[in-house]
């Protein structure tokens, strides 16, 4: 019997202690594999987020990163700001136009001359071009570019002419204002009688009749008696005029002599006393206006014609 009990004694104690290693190699091996289960689980949780980021919908606060290749390319004009903006074809065209110069604040330099050689003038008239070496001309009533927006009658060729002492005297005036380094732009002179009548109907058939009554345009003209002419001082060469506050031919009480400052009103008195210490008359209505009032002057219809 005590056999027996010292038996049973024994097998229970061999099965507790083989509980007892079962479990400690069960704690072993959960010890041994914690880092790798570990490491797993955190790779398989990395795919997972992954996954779901490829799959989840965009805040619409936040943009997906546009390739290089697939932004869109902006207009030239879109880098130009809101106050300033780039030029159009029409801006373009408007641009190279020359306005008639009574819309124009100020003159332009003279264009190159490219008018046909002229015919002489006849018995009683001399050619300016050749009294005033140096000298600039730009003679717009035989272009379009003028107040009318036509070649006015008897301007077939650009030419200036005067009756040979109102010459003389301006020749006077060019060599005074060229010790100066400036030279003289001649506008208009001798004008034909029916040239004058030309702007008169030009003002009655554009509803500008006031002009006439005003005195900028007028019948009977110093002109058509050729000791009369219009003209600017100018840088020589370049045939720039100075400053004068409107330009020639402007219809305004802009252009009247006194209603000027600064350097126009200077520019003006320069040409002014120029002009009368050789015997010129100025017109207080147009800056650029002088007579020199020759008693044998008389008015003619003469007209300006190409050389044959």
């Amino acid at each position: 019997m005590q056999d027996r009990l010292r038996h049973d004694r024994d097998r229970a104690r061999a099965a507790h202690a083989g509980r007892a290693d079962a479990s400690t190699w069960d704690d072993t091996q959960s010890v041994a594999s914690g880092p790798r289960s570990a490491i797993s689980r955190h790779l398989g949780l990395l795919v997972l987020t992954a996954a779901c980021a490829q799959h989840a919908p965009v805040p619409e606060d936040i943009q997906r990163p546009t390739a290089v290749s697939e932004r869109p390319v902006r207009a030239d004009s879109s880098d130009v700001p809101e106050d300033i903006h780039a030029p159009s074809a029409t801006d373009s065209a408007d641009s190279s136009h020359i306005q008639k110069n009574s819309s124009l604040p100020l003159d332009q330099p003279v264009p190159a001359d490219i008018s046909p050689r002229l015919a002489p003038p006849p018995p009683g008239l001399v050619d300016l071009r050749a009294e005033l070496p140096g000298a600039c001309f730009d003679v717009r009533y035989a272009t379009a570019d003028n107040f009318t927006g036509a070649v006015l009658p008897g301007y077939a060729a650009a030419g200036a002419w005067l009756r040979p002492r109102p010459a003389g005297a301006l020749a006077r005036v060019q060599a005074a204002v060229s010790a100066e380094g400036l030279t003289l732009l001649v506008y208009d002179a001798y004008r034909p009688a029916r040239a004058s009548l030309a702007m008169v109907e030009w003002a009655e058939r554009s509803g500008r009749r006031q002009l006439v009554d005003a005195g900028y345009i007028a019948r009977r003209s110093g002109h058509n008696r050729g000791d009369t002419l219009d003209l600017t001082l100018a840088r020589p060469g370049t045939c720039e005029p100075l400053d004068m506050g409107t330009a020639w031919d402007h219809f305004g009480p802009e252009s009247h002599y006194a209603r000027a400052g600064g350097d126009a009103l200077a520019h003006r008195r320069q040409l002014r006393r120029a002009m009368q210490a050789q015997g010129f008359t100025p017109y207080d209505k147009e800056w650029w206006h002088f007579t020199f009032h020759d008693p044998d002057a008389a008015a003619l219809d003469i007209p300006y014609q190409p050389a044959p």
